[in-house]
């Protein structure tokens, strides 16, 4: 997930995207995630006016997803600039003679 969240309903649609690509069905997220399938239905839905860090955590965990956050106005990260110069570094070196 590599998009920008700024409310809770844009962060269940996220994870509602997420779970069709691991090819999960609602029930089976929130029974491997211990939340309550409705629960997690109003969440992806953004018609959660609250959802637990905890919940949130764990259905992120079943998904294969980690939480992050950064300072507003900043897109890139350490490690992506990292992994940029890496990239830049190995491509560089295979053109050398």
């Amino acid at each position: 997930m590599r998009h920008r969240v700024t409310s809770l309903g844009d962060l269940g649609k996220e994870v509602a995207q997420a779970r069709r690509r691991k090819s999960l069905t609602q029930a089976e997220l929130a029974r491997r995630a211990g939340v309550g399938q409705s629960t997690l239905a109003r969440f992806e839905a953004g018609l959660a006016s609250e959802f637990g860090l905890r919940k949130l955590l764990a259905v992120l965990d079943v998904l294969g997803y980690e939480l992050r956050f950064s300072p507003r106005g900043h897109s890139r990260t350490l490690e992506d600039v990292l992994k940029e110069r890496t990239t830049e570094n190995e491509t560089s070196s295979l053109r050398r003679p």
